[in-house]
């Protein structure tokens, strides 16, 4: 076994030290599945620390799935925590559209909206306005910050959120993918801690683990978050911050309560850590209901709100915002300029006219209508399949449905079948950081069309058929 090291000059508990070396060395493969852990007194006697350290960091490691106790036996490394890449790599990888889906194929697993739904004509003519405009001028490479018409419309925008913020706070990124790098780079050490909703995007957790996070998960309920265990985790934790999707949550569909949210803001006051907040669907929303961000709700200057264009209006612009607390303005600026220095000036100078001239409105009315559409085909669908779900919550806006399996049916095997059957879907277990759920699909309807949902709903009940009447998954070992 790799040696365990303790720093007491470090202002970090000791359990905490032991608990992060393990659990670094379980996910990195260092500790194998089924790897019996030193006993707690001969570990305590190494390391030179009090018997309840030890118990305190293994009691930890369990809590979050990484050991289980035999008694009488002693403690294990938790089998299942390896995923299988090739599979889960392919699924990540076609939400976001990088691959190319054979034709045929029903997608259930992407994120984005069919291209024929974007404003094409319109963002066309805003193109050859700018370089009528600006001629060569439009090439120049931008302030690091972005191209500061774009961001005075920015802060005009999230106006009607009930956000007020001052241009020197707005940062123009390349998309939600790099805000989240960008802060992590500006916000993460090795060794860090920081909290995530249960389950949460998958890219999210890669970012902060590129950076040596120790990642801890609080459970999502159905108004948001467990606010109960969140404030347990902060007393003990001081996290970096805290990452959450508080409207239409990827992968649950989840819509954070008001209450939820202003009681969240209050515990990043009370415990002095920041919350990033990723929004990429505010606006599909099929209520009619006003959803503000929870950015909306900070009176501390806490939030770090993260807003992608990307995923509503145009995928290939690659172009989002941050607003960053006064305190990190400067840090976010220094993680940009290294990333990438700038975003393409072109886009950003139609861009700004997208936003200053309203054009987006009549999209967002158009892409809400087609979405809510979609929606009902899928909720349909679905309700008509219950014998074979224990649950679903309907979502009020976003893309998503959050579906649970019964039984013993693992999700891994469904989405197998379904391929072979002409249907992608996502497996649950992949927005899950450290203990894994096998019974979970999302399914997205962002980019198929009502016929098409209804096919993959009946490939969906197809599979479920022959699942249920194999009778050897079913059968008990004796």
């Amino acid at each position: 076994m790799k040696k365990i090291f303790i720093d007491r000059e470090k202002d970090i508990p000791i359990y905490l030290q032991i608990y992060s070396q393990f659990k670094r060395f379980i996910e990195n493969g260092s500790l194998p599945p089924g790897y019996k852990l030193p006993t707690i007194r001969s570990l305590a006697k190494e390391l030179g620390v009090n018997i309840i350290t030890v118990v305190s960091a293994y009691r930890l490691l369990e809590e979050n799935g990484y050991v289980y106790t035999k008694v009488g036996s002693g403690t294990y490394v938790c089998e299942g925590l390896q995923r299988d890449r090739d599979l889960l790599e392919d699924i990540e990888i076609s939400e976001h559209k990088e691959i190319h889906v054979k034709k045929g194929i029903i997608n259930f697993a992407s994120s984005s909206l069919n291209p024929e739904l974007f404003p094409v004509d319109e963002f066309a003519e805003l193109i050859n306005r700018v370089l009528r405009r600006d001629r060569g001028y439009a090439f120049e490479y931008q302030d690091s910050r972005g191209y500061r018409p774009l961001r005075e419309a920015i802060v005009n925008f999230v106006r009607l959120y009930g956000i007020e913020t001052k241009i020197e706070r707005t940062q123009v990124i390349s998309g939600g993918q790099q805000g989240i790098d960008v802060v992590s780079k500006a916000l993460i050490n090795f060794g860090d801690t920081i909290i995530v909703e249960r389950p949460t995007y998958s890219w999210a957790l890669a970012s902060f683990q590129s950076r040596g996070a120790d990642i801890l998960e609080v459970d999502l309920k159905k108004g948001g978050i467990d606010l109960e265990n969140l404030e347990e985790k902060l007393k003990k934790f001081k996290p970096k911050f805290i990452y959450v999707m508080p409207n239409f949550h990827n992968p649950t569909g989840i819509l954070y309560s008001d209450e939820t949210k202003e009681k969240l803001v209050e515990l990043a006051e009370k415990y002095e850590t920041y919350i990033l907040e990723d929004d990429f669907a505010i606006e599909l929303s099929f209520t009619g209901k006003e959803v503000l961000p929870l950015k909306a709700f900070d009176k501390y200057d806490r939030v770090i709100y993260l807003k992608s264009f990307s995923k509503v209006h145009m995928p290939g612009l690659r172009l989002g915002f941050i607003i960053a607390p006064e305190k990190l303005v400067s840090s976010f600026l220094k993680a940009k300029y290294v990333t990438d220095l700038t975003t393409s000036g072109l886009m950003q100078r139609a861009f700004d006219l997208y936003l200053r001239e309203n054009i987006w409105e009549k999209h967002i009315k158009e892409i809400r209508q087609v979405i809510k559409e979609r929606f009902e085909a899928m909720r349909e669908g679905l309700e008509k399949l219950k014998s074979y779900i224990i649950d679903f919550e309907i979502p009020e806006g976003g893309f998503y449905f959050w579906v649970k399996l019964k039984g013993d049916v693992k999700a891994a095997d469904i989405y197998q079948k379904c391929l072979d059957k002409g249907l992608l879907i996502v497996p649950g277990d992949m927005f899950f950081g450290i203990k894994k759920e096998e019974n979970f699909l999302r399914l997205s309807f962002a980019s198929c069309d009502v016929l098409d949902i209804r096919r993959g709903i009946e490939i969906l009940k197809n599979v479920f058929e022959e699942i249920e009447n194999d009778t050897e998954v079913y059968i008990p070992i004796i």
